[in-house]
């Protein structure tokens, strides 16, 4: 759900410079469906790129054989934990104007040269499923730094409602131009203006504090998938004549 909020959000009819009907965005072949089927539900079109072996991550020495005039967005997830190669990546997407999209379901705590991931691209996922990091149950999150990128995000996952009270003022939810927010319409209630199509996505109370939760605990849930890690790979080290063991890009 995180991945369909943040594809509709850089498709939104509100941004100049959204992706349109036909777009392209380039994506790892090797992904979890839900990294290609939000591209399609938005009318865009995959074009996929073959991961490296071991890294089992995007190849940037295919990125230049995928673009075509129609591209507009990398859509890449860190596989496993293992951060893509972002240097060249985000090289890529800067000379040919490209947006990138980050999927951090694997990653949540991974560094890319000292940087977290998901804060190189313009939006980053997360996704809460009981497999990840931390968990919700399900549901996850999406994080930008752009204001308008934010409110975009809330307004698609809101059922496509424009109101955000609760958020952008004091904690009583009182607006103050809850009636003179929409032009030329009187005293029309802007709870009801609805300026996406949008889906109801909220996460539940009882879900926010189970993962305010199960952040506390992040630390060690990392430590311990890397000791599960370093326990598996010594294992299968003696026949990596055999298995692809991971490397690191």
């Amino acid at each position: 759900s995180a991945n369909l909020v943040a594809i509709a959000a850089i498709c939104s009819p509100q941004l100049k410079s959204g992706l349109r009907p036909g777009d392209e965005v380039i994506t790892p072949a090797a992904a979890f469906p839900t990294t290609v089927a939000p591209i399609i539900q938005n009318q865009l079109v995959p074009v996929f790129v073959d991961c490296q072996l071991g890294t089992y991550n995007l190849d940037p020495d295919q990125l230049e054989g995928a673009l075509s005039s129609r591209s507009r967005a990398l859509f890449l997830a860190h596989t496993l934990g293992n951060p893509a190669d972002m240097d060249r990546i985000m090289a890529f997407a800067g000379e040919h104007d490209l947006l990138v999209v980050e999927d951090c379901c694997d990653a949540l705590g991974a560094r890319y040269e000292g940087q977290m991931v998901g804060t190189l691209g313009r939006l980053a996922t997360l996704s809460f499923y009981p497999a990840h990091h931390i968990t919700t149950g399900e549901g996850g999150a999406v994080f930008t730094n752009s204001a308008r990128m934010a409110r975009l995000c809330r307004t698609i996952r809101d059922w496509g409602r424009d109101c955000f009270c609760g958020y952008e003022n004091p904690p009583d939810g009182k607006c103050g131009r809850r009636f003179r927010h929409v032009p030329g319409l009187g005293c029309y209630d802007h709870r009801y203006l609805f300026t996406e199509i949008g889906y109801n996505l909220k996460i539940t109370d009882i879900q926010a504090a189970l993962g305010l939760a199960q952040l506390e605990k992040l630390p060690g849930f990392i430590a311990a998938r890397k000791r599960n890690f370093q326990h598996l790979y010594d294992g299968l080290k003696p026949y990596r004549n055999l298995v692809s063991l991971p490397r690191w890009s």
